[in-house]
């Protein structure tokens, strides 16, 4: 025979009240968590999103002729520049036309602009390289490489990669730098224009690679290696997600050049703002051993002072949406006028500039990321797609930098580890990559 239920306790027994209490209790604590992790999703995008080129309206009187360049290096006709293609071809002959009516010169020793990646020819193509001669009393003092790939990916399952940031923007930079470096007399350094080819996988750190080719094959009217005072690399240039950084560009490798760090913060331009990050701080991935990521790589390994310049990686990093309209063309003018002005800051400096390879300057690493991460760290200014998990690691980073700032404080290879995970995860975030609070 079932058995009887027990019977409900009575109305108003307080022995039930007090078992209801802890469970009505745990369901309001558990609802109010829920609603304050929602809160802070919420709060975590209020006045904040994605920008891109769209979002800042060309102002600059060089901003058109920049957009030109872009545009026709990512037009579909040339389906993203791929190594040996007819697309990639068209490009090195357009950059060859680009420079000859700018007024600079091909390296008489080549006979021409395309320097092929092997000898006698090679199927993958071209690197096209200008030369501006030194002029002026006294001896030669060397030697300035201004560099940017102009290869891109092209069909992949992602779709037809045009690559405008990568690194159609870059070149446009460096073409626009030229008729303020051929203005400028006298000029006691020679400057090579490099417009490297195959960059992109499967090409990157191989001899095949065009950085790597035109080191071992330096044109004669450079010299040896050692003629080169400063390599200047640019890559991902354009892009911009986050108004925080919209009008900052990050100046890497300076740190391994004595000299080299007053020479880049000596240097103004109205309207951009350079700030130095040390190399390791980019290449250092948490967990994972140190990836280079263009083509200052090959300069650094044969101890040639580098300087990489780059906005860092978007969402539209190797996307289908690495369009020409998504760029911010009035920074990357003020960049043009930048690199332009560097040049005449070098002549101006000691005439050498020690390369060292264990060189390091944690404090203006330090004081990079404390300007990102004060914004980053609040809800109103995070970037695009902080989660709260992220927002926390973020203010973590934060009191980490700070600590660094005391005063008297004495720099640890913790100091370093730090850094390096904190700009991961500024990176990450600026690419959207999804699991940030990991690293």
């Amino acid at each position: 025979m079932a058995s009887e239920p027990p019977p409900a306790p009575p109305a108003g027994d307080p022995a039930a009240n007090t078992r209801r209490k802890p469970r009505s209790r745990r369901r309001r604590i558990a609802t109010l968590v829920v609603l304050a992790l929602a809160l802070l999703l919420l709060l975590d995008q209020i006045g904040v999103r994605e920008l891109s080129g769209r979002d800042f309206p060309q102002t600059d009187p060089l901003s058109p002729a920049l957009r030109v360049h872009v545009e026709a290096l990512a037009a579909p006709a040339w389906a993203g520049r791929v190594p040996g293609s007819e697309g990639n071809a068209a490009a090195a002959r357009y950059l060859a036309d680009s420079l000859a009516a700018a007024g600079v010169k091909p390296f008489p020793s080549l006979g021409g602009y395309l320097a092929p990646l092997a000898e006698p020819t090679s199927p993958l193509g071209h690197n096209v390289l200008g030369w501006i001669p030194p002029e002026g009393p006294g001896e030669p003092r060397g030697t300035v490489v201004l560099g940017a790939h102009f290869d891109h990916l092209g069909k992949t399952d992602e779709g037809l990669l045009l690559g405008a940031d990568d690194n159609a923007a870059a070149v446009a930079v460096l073409l626009g730098a030229i008729p303020s470096l051929l203005a400028q007399h006298p000029r006691p350094y020679g400057i090579a224009v490099a417009f490297f080819n195959t960059e992109e996988s499967p090409y990157f750190g191989t001899p095949r690679q065009g950085s790597q080719r035109f080191v071992a094959a330096l044109p004669t009217e450079i010299g040896g290696l050692t003629s080169i005072r400063l390599a200047v690399v640019l890559d991902l240039i354009g892009g911009v997600v986050w108004r925080r950084t919209a009008e900052t560009i990050f100046a890497c490798g300076a740190e391994k050049t004595l000299g080299l760090p007053a020479i880049v913060d000596g240097v103004h331009e109205p309207g951009l703002d350079v700030r130095r990050l040390g190399i390791h701080a980019v290449e250092n991935i948490p967990g994972y051993a140190p990836q280079p990521f263009s083509d200052y790589d090959v300069f650094r390994d044969h101890g040639v002072p580098f300087l990489f310049l780059s906005s860092g990686r978007t969402p539209r990093y190797h996307r289908a949406s690495d369009l020409p309209d998504t760029l911010f063309y009035d920074r990357m003018a003020r960049t043009s006028r930048w690199i332009a002005s560097l040049v005449p800051a070098l002549a101006a400096a000691p005439p050498a500039l020690s390369f060292d390879p264990r060189g390091e300057d944690l404090a203006a690493d330090r004081d990079t990321l404390r300007f990102a991460f004060d914004a980053a760290a609040k809800p109103w200014s995070s970037i695009p797609g902080t989660s709260p998990i992220t927002a926390a690691r973020i203010l973590g980073d934060r009191s980490r930098l700070d600590a660094m700032a005391e005063p008297g404080h004495v720099w640890t290879p913790e100091d370093a580890r730090s850094i390096e995970r904190a700009s991961f995860r500024l990176q990450c975030l600026l690419y959207r990559y999804p699991v940030c609070f990991t690293l």
